[in-house]
């Protein structure tokens, strides 16, 4: 179809409505011959067309004046070259008393087929209240003239109410006199109680939007406008909140505020929010229910914040943070495979040399046990070596068992104090018995060695004081900055935690994220296995190390191992 023939169709369709508005027989005629429908009132399909225009002549004979149509919507569609479908809205107003239809939607289709003799109605369906036809009609008109003769009978019986109402009126009326002046005073109040509500939606960067307890907006603050690209408070009011949230958030909406309404505080919580245009942005939203007198929640206040800024900003921020872990990554790599090289070449050529001198010590028939020793020696450091990266790895071997943490480190502090220089001193608070967790004891005393011994490197004349802590700290409460493995995930509410302090030269905030890279150190050359080893012995128990130091204000390392319900061993 052209746009000629969907003007022919609008033509066709318009001249329907005013043959059939003013009853005209006419309209018999642009019935096709192969045709088929259904009335408003009738329960069965009519398939013939003679059917059809009888259906339709009793229609005019049962309203024999001209009715009025009030057409309120119209699509023409086009199926083919020979075929069309419009589809009507519209109100029939009958020439009677009619308060049933007039307030109906009727709905119409017709589909024209083009066929020898020009264009004609293949079909028609039409939706009225067939619920009220009775048998014989098209109309209900007999429906109506028993409504309307109740409405008569009604209207009597509530005329007579009203009589007996409008003296009890009089009585009342002084009444409401003092109410009318009691709610002046509450409406002024009440007037200057919103101005100042308005002062703070006005002045809040965050859109504030109250709604009604299904969730429907009920005001908004200026900032809606900006955050959801709106022009006019119209275009939020009678919407449900979650319709400026996209469809697949709005679920988890829906769950917050049932949560909410079984007294569970979620906090804030973050979606994607939809704007009118279908674009979307990130949000970030706090709500609460305004409840009555008693108790009961009869809407909600909600606080949204635009946060799409922040959220590019910290996607930003990881990519460059993941971008930095990886050039550490390749950095401790090259750093770590150049330490162990040089190490093991060094042992290596140490237990090559005793061994050739002792070889030469057999042909000239004297004792090669020195050189022999010193080969043992230099073997032993390098299987020390790798002892140490196994445990760098979380490989280590070790038998685990229950041990008290606070026993264990207690039973090593008169070995670490001899070790110490004299001027140090440490302060250890240890409770009396606790925390218990499943580890090793050799590899807990390495750590608590080598921290102590980090410590006291790190410590400056007049300032040599190691504090040493041993206690239980929630999940919640374990830092996420500067927390290695980078990629440990807690699964307990509730962790063991050995705690190392001084007041030294503490570390530059570049050097932190290097700290537990094996051989890496600050202080001095060929040093640098000790905290590479900590993070070793705490990922293989399942746990993390935690890192706060600021230059020239000392550092704080905390070791956390998971907890066990098991009671230690009995000491020998």
């Amino acid at each position: 179809m052209d746009g000629t023939d969907d003007q022919t169709i609008r033509q066709l369709f318009d001249d329907y409505l005013r043959m059939y508005s003013t009853r005209d027989d006419l309209l018999t005629t642009y019935f096709s011959k192969n045709f088929s429908g259904f009335t408003g009132g009738g329960d069965f399909l009519v398939k013939d067309r003679e059917q059809w225009v009888a259906i339709t002549r009793q229609d005019f004979a049962q309203i024999k004046d001209p009715i009025r149509i009030e057409l309120r919507d119209l699509s023409i569609q086009s199926l083919a070259d020979t075929v069309a479908v419009a589809t009507g809205f519209f109100i029939i107003h009958l020439p009677i008393k009619d308060h049933i239809l007039s307030r109906e939607t009727a709905r119409l289709v017709l589909i024209f087929r083009q066929e020898s003799e020009g264009w004609k109605i293949s079909h028609s369906s039409i939706s009225i209240p067939y619920y009220l036809v009775r048998e014989g009609e098209v109309y209900p008109l007999q429906e109506l003239t028993e409504r309307n003769q109740s409405l008569e009978e009604l209207i009597n019986e509530r005329t007579t109410q009203l009589s007996a109402a409008n003296l009890n009126l009089q009585e009342v009326n002084a009444k409401l006199q003092r109410e009318i002046a009691e709610r002046k005073q509450a409406d002024e109040a009440r007037q200057r109680s919103e101005e100042r509500y308005r002062s703070i939606l006005n002045a809040s960067p965050d859109d504030i939007t109250i709604t009604d307890r299904e969730g429907r907006i009920l005001m908004v603050s200026p900032a809606a406008w900006t955050i959801f690209g709106c022009e006019r408070e119209e275009q939020f009011m009678g919407h449900l909140l979650t319709d400026f949230i996209v469809p697949e958030d709005r679920d988890r909406a829906r769950s917050q505020v049932a949560l909410r309404l079984q007294g569970v505080n979620s906090g804030t919580s973050e979606y994607r929010g939809l704007r009118p245009d279908g674009s979307t942005l990130e949000i970030e939203v706090n709500s609460d229910f305004v409840r009555d007198a008693d108790g009961a929640p009869t809407g909600m206040v909600v606080i949204v914040r635009d946060v799409t800024q922040r959220k590019q900003a910290e996607m930003e921020s990881r990519k460059l943070e993941a971008q930095n872990r990886q050039l550490q990554k390749t950095e401790s790599l090259g750093r770590m495979a150049g330490a162990i090289a040089h190490h093991f070449n060094n042992q290596l050529a140490a237990v090559i040399a005793n061994l050739e001198l002792a070889m030469t010590g057999l042909h000239q028939s004297e004792n090669p046990l020195e050189q022999i020793t010193a080969a043992m020696k230099s073997s032993r450091k390098a299987a020390e070596m790798s002892c140490q990266m196994l445990t760098y790895l979380g490989q280590s071997m070790d038998k685990f068992e229950s041990l008290d943490l606070s026993e264990t480190c207690r039973r090593s502090l008169p070995l670490l104090q001899s070790m110490m220089p004299e001027d140090v001193v440490l302060e250890p608070d240890f409770p009396s018995s606790g925390p218990i967790i499943r580890g090793n004891t050799n590899q807990i005393q390495q750590v608590l060695t080598n921290l102590i011994t980090n410590a006291w490197e790190a410590a400056e004349a007049g300032r040599r004081t190691i504090h040493l802590y041993i206690k239980s700290i929630a999940v919640s409460d374990i830092q996420l900055v500067h927390r290695f493995p980078l990629d440990w995930q807690s699964h307990d509410n509730a962790y063991a935690c050995l705690e190392v302090t001084d007041v030294g030269c503490g570390i530059e905030n570049q050097n932190i994220e290097k700290l537990f890279d094996p051989f890496f150190s600050s202080k001095f050359t060929g040093r640098g296995m000790g905290l590479a080893v900590v993070l070793g012995i705490a990922r293989g128990h399942g746990g993390a190390v935690t890192v706060t130091s600021e230059p020239s204000q000392g550092s704080t390392f905390r070791v956390f191992f998971p907890m066990c319900g098991e009671s230690p061993p009995a000491t020998k």
